[in-house]
């Protein structure tokens, strides 16, 4: 197929593929090294998500995945980036692309020992105008994962802009360029952070307009952005290089010529699920190990650049009638100048207190020793 150079011709070639799945990689399964490189990777060290002795003795009594850990599973993003198009009849240098936000709703745990496996289908696309940009295309995929017995585990469906790409950098508004801006260091932010961890947060407790405990990211880092790359999504190499280009580690976005000439930045920027997997942690940090996070509804307004600093934030905007159980959450990403860089509302289940009681209590206590008998 001859190189597709135009918005027309991108959202005709992509039409087609409407509904088809794309061929799905091939199964891997959950190991705890797998989920203690998510967490590296995402900043999330909460030990029900990496710790197997603490998760043993929890509401799951193994290691589970944490939310944001179905990005590791499978990106999710082929299906609204290309659709059944292939990567190869479309340069950057012609038609960009920015990451718009998901929607995602969450439906069974992940298991160490599962076999897991996700499906991708481009569902829609949609024109608009941008005011920066100008005319784009809104292209929406839906990936859904599955572990071996066939249980859906999360959906996701995934939005993404398609634009012509202007050759330069979009400039950013933000201080990072400043002396005087914030800087702090990532690492021990990730060490000194404190959870609720397996004391129940009660639904009867949660009251709208309570203050989520703030999650500060600190710097965002070229490490930042290769530990997200690397251990939250995939360390395989690239078959080919965008035209120009030697370097397509993180998707060349850790180039900031790369990310000015074909992705439309002013920087090194993230991947919009790494701010995502941020306001999961933010939530999943309040709501403790008996909380549920059912879905989320996320947003990028602007992107998150190298030398940015960031502190995620949450608030509860409304507690369900009783027969639902849920409590919703906005949070969002706050940069050094205050601007929400991402923004989401969370549907949040937490436990009854006639509930909390674990009715397989006996069945994973302790081993204790017994005297032989007449049956053993």
């Amino acid at each position: 197929m001859s190189r597709i150079a135009t918005l027309d011709d991108f959202e005709k070639a992509y039409r087609e593929g409407l509904g088809q799945p794309l061929p799905p990689r091939p199964w891997r399964e959950v190991t705890p090294e797998w989920l203690s490189r998510h967490a590296d990777g995402s900043g999330d060290y909460n030990p029900l998500f990496r710790d197997s002795s603490y998760a043993a003795a929890g509401r799951y009594h193994q290691l589970v995945g944490s939310p944001s850990f179905v990005f590791s599973i499978a990106f999710g993003a082929n299906a609204s980036i290309w659709g059944h198009i292939s990567e190869r009849d479309v340069a950057m240098e012609d038609l960009s692309i920015l990451y718009l936000g998901a929607d995602i709703q969450w439906h069974a745990p992940v298991f160490v020992g599962d076999r897991v496996r996700a499906i991708e289908t481009p569902v829609d696309v949609t024109r608009m105008r941008t005011r920066q940009l100008g005319e784009a295309l809104v292209c929406s995929g839906r990936t859904e994962y599955y572990d071996h017995r066939a249980q859906l585990l999360a959906t996701v469906t995934n939005r993404m802009l398609r634009f012509p790409n202007p050759g330069r950098g979009v400039e950013s508004s933000a201080s990072r360029d400043r002396p005087d801006r914030p800087r702090v260091a990532p690492d021990p932010l990730v060490w000194e952070r404190t959870r609720r961890g397996a004391k129940p947060l009660f639904r009867d407790e949660a009251r709208e307009g309570d203050e989520l405990p703030t999650l500060p990211k600190g710097t965002y880092t070229t490490s930042e952005l290769y530990l997200f790359s690397y251990g939250s999504l995939n360390t395989s190499r690239s078959r080919y290089v965008a035209e120009g280009s030697i370097d397509m580690g993180a998707g060349g976005r850790a180039d900031p010529e790369y990310a000015r000439r074909s992705r439309s930045q002013a920087t090194s920027f993230d991947y919009g699920p790494q701010r995502i997997a941020w306001m999961t942690q933010i939530v999943t940090d309040w709501m403790g190990d008996r909380g549920d996070l059912v879905s989320l509804s996320a947003q990028l307004r602007r992107p998150n650049l190298i030398g940015d600093t960031n502190t995620v934030v949450g608030r509860v905007v409304g507690v369900r009638p009783d027969s639902d159980q849920l409590v919703d959450v906005r949070v969002a990403v706050v940069n050094q100048d205050g601007a929400e860089t991402a923004i989401g509302t969370a549907a949040v289940r937490l436990p009854e207190r006639h509930a909390i009681a674990d009715p397989h209590a006996a069945l994973f206590s302790a081993d204790k020793p017994t005297e032989a008998g007449l049956y053993g």
